[in-house]
């Protein structure tokens, strides 16, 4: 998110809201932990774990600013048209099951597209194996490993119009997720009207205008 919180809106008619530094994939360390609970304690707020993420919750709009500059880190995204951090399992080598480096590619993935802009919020997620830890299929965009490379579902969301993500591609190589991704973001940018999620703008569109835009033939499923 590129503009002060004081410049958001909705945060501007709220007396309390909540200050989640971005924590890419949830690993942090100890000093940052530290650091989390310094600031927490100095402005009165209180700590709570959110998904790959924790949350200093109760701190007033001046003081959030003053503690997201004291911790030196991105905020998480409060605005709804944007990438949101990647979410992803432990993978190689730190699950016995897992197939592929998930946290590898989702860290990367996560550095390349946290925060830019789309018509509607997107969430990605990365599993290392077929158990789908990361909860792919609930995902716009989720990437899943198999011992031949990652499989690709796309459309998921588990918000109000809640769907599962339908299988386009499969065998993709991690150096080729990335490509996919920005063609997927561009085709979304193309054709997404205003809070559509990506599902929808496909299922609008058709699936195969989808496919024959965005997955390279070697992989479509």
């Amino acid at each position: 998110m590129s503009l002060p919180l004081s410049k958001v809106p909705f945060l501007k008619k709220r007396v309390k809201f909540p200050v989640t530094p971005h924590i890419p994939g949830g690993l942090t360390n100890p000093d940052q932990l530290r650091n989390l609970a310094a600031v927490a304690e100095k402005y009165g707020g209180t700590l709570k774990i959110v998904g790959n993420s924790i949350t200093i919750m109760g701190l007033n709009l001046v003081d959030g600013e003053k503690a997201l500059a004291e911790l030196g880190a991105k905020p998480e995204s409060f605005i709804a048209k944007s990438v949101r951090p990647v979410s992803m399992c432990p993978g190689k080598p730190n699950c016995p099951m897992a197939q592929q480096e998930s946290t590898e590619l989702g860290l990367a993935l996560d550095e390349e597209f946290f925060g830019q802009d789309a018509p509607a919020k997107i969430r990605i997620g990365v599993s290392g194996c077929p158990n789908c830890c990361a909860e792919v299929f609930v995902k716009d965009i989720g990437l899943y490993g198999t011992a031949k490379g990652y499989v690709l579902a796309v459309g998921g969301n588990s918000g109000r119009k809640a769907q599962i993500a339908q299988v386009v591609a499969d065998n993709i190589p991690e150096q080729d997720v990335a490509l996919i991704i920005r063609n997927i973001l561009v085709y979304f940018r193309n054709n997404g009207q205003t809070k559509e999620r990506l599902g929808q703008t496909i299922e609008r569109l058709g699936w195969y205008d989808f496919k024959t835009t965005a997955i390279p033939e070697q992989y479509r499923k």
